[in-house]
């Protein structure tokens, strides 16, 4: 069975009998994003993230079936969902970075209207089909400046290490990235010694 976030985030849990206390193996999910459910166990389903097989329980409360299809994703740090299309209508939620959204033809006053009813910002969406920046990783990553570190974060509003490279590297046309930094390193590119390290080079610390 596949699912739908229909929450601005949703974790990924390795242990839902605790889900106060992160794992050294959770994640986190963005709206728009898809996990393909395997078994379930009663508020939580168990399966893996369709980004980056990345496996664990998330609420099902947070995922919905049959979502309509996303055709656009967020291209700024953050937006917004509106009731109305105006910025005075209350939001219903915050998108980050690389949300997914199924949008509408219809616009007004600037925004787009999404599949669900909601509004969002015009200038702040991007087509999902074959999406790339073009600057370059650097930039990119900047986009996150001064986001608060959270551990198994993968969104603006918190995001760990391996996340920020994982969301630059999708940003930027590679896809499923892997999610944990023992499996990119080595993964993608070439190792170059520490004299000739340059701009969008990625450096690994021990530990």
């Amino acid at each position: 069975m596949l699912l739908t976030v229909v929450t601005k985030t949703a974790d990924i849990l390795g242990n839902p009998s605790e889900p106060e206390i992160i794992s050294n193996n959770d994640s986190q999910l963005l709206y728009g994003e898809q996990f393909q459910v395997e078994e379930e166990h009663g508020a939580y389903v168990y399966g893996y993230s369709v980004i980056d097989g990345y496996k664990g329980f998330v609420e099902r409360v947070q995922l919905i079936k049959n979502a309509p299809v996303a055709n656009s994703l967020i291209h700024v740090r953050a937006s917004h969902l509106y009731l109305d299309p105006d910025f005075k209508s209350r939001p219903t939620t915050r998108l980050s970075f690389l949300s997914r959204l199924s949008t509408t033809d219809k616009k007004e006053n600037g925004f787009t209207q999404l599949q669900s009813g909601e509004w969002v910002f015009s200038d702040h969406l991007s087509p999902l089909k074959n999406y790339k920046i073009k600057t370059d990783l650097a930039d990119t990553a900047q986009l996150f400046l001064n986001a608060p570190y959270l551990y198994a974060g993968r969104s603006s509003f918190g995001i760990d290490c391996s996340g920020l490279l994982q969301m630059c590297l999708i940003a930027h046309g590679l896809e499923n990235p892997p999610r944990d930094t023992k499996d990119q390193q080595g993964t993608f590119g070439k190792t170059v010694s520490e004299d000739k390290i340059q701009r969008n080079d990625i450096v690994f610390i021990d530990g």
